[in-house]
């Protein structure tokens, strides 16, 4: 009878004791909801975070492909531009050749500069 009554005493004082180490349902209860709060709170930050890089993203995006519109403009304006210039450049080479040559006179054109300077000899 002794060994069961001590039996008994360890029993409850086992019993006692793992009851102290269980987690109580209200404390449960509010460790779960303050995680889930924290969680929502996170989650909802988070994706509002995610929201205004993905606009940023976008504002970025229509800003480059604008500047690309423009470059490929400006690239073809200065195409144009650099082909007049060139052609430009030949034509004035051409008629600084020519000039620095000199004039070649046909016989048309001595008889034209014969007559404005009034050296026009009758035949």
């Amino acid at each position: 009878m002794e060994e069961e009554i001590i039996n008994t005493v360890r029993s409850d004082r086992l019993t006692n004791g793992l009851a102290g180490l269980k987690p109580q349902h209200d404390v449960v209860g509010d460790v779960n909801q303050a995680i889930g709060a924290v969680i929502d709170k996170v989650s909802t930050t988070s994706i509002a975070e995610i929201e205004k890089l993905i606009s940023d993203l976008e504002t970025a995006r229509n800003y480059l492909k604008s500047e690309g519109d423009r470059l490929q403009q400006e690239m073809t304006r200065y195409a144009h531009l650099s082909d007049t210039a060139s052609a430009s450049v030949k034509i004035i080479a051409e008629r600084l050749r020519q000039w620095r040559d000199g004039p070649t006179m046909t016989k048309t054109d001595k008889v034209s500069l014969e007559a404005r300077h009034g050296n026009s000899h009758a035949h």
